[in-house]
């Protein structure tokens, strides 16, 4: 089967974050995308509505 390879580079994203992730509890990861999310808005200077985690 022939796969396109824009689908190919998103099975390697997917599985580079799987690995930098399986280690991490839901609470963790959800830190982590945060925070890159975080990073990203800066670098582009978006502006965006960010929801900010809250502990409990």
């Amino acid at each position: 089967m022939k796969v396109d390879k824009s689908l190919r580079e998103v099975w390697d994203w997917k599985d580079k974050v799987y690995e930098e992730t399986k280690h991490l509890s839901i609470r963790e990861t959800a830190r982590k995308i945060h925070e890159d999310a975080q990073q990203i808005k800066k670098k582009y200077g978006l502006k965006l509505k960010m929801l900010h985690l809250t502990e409990k």
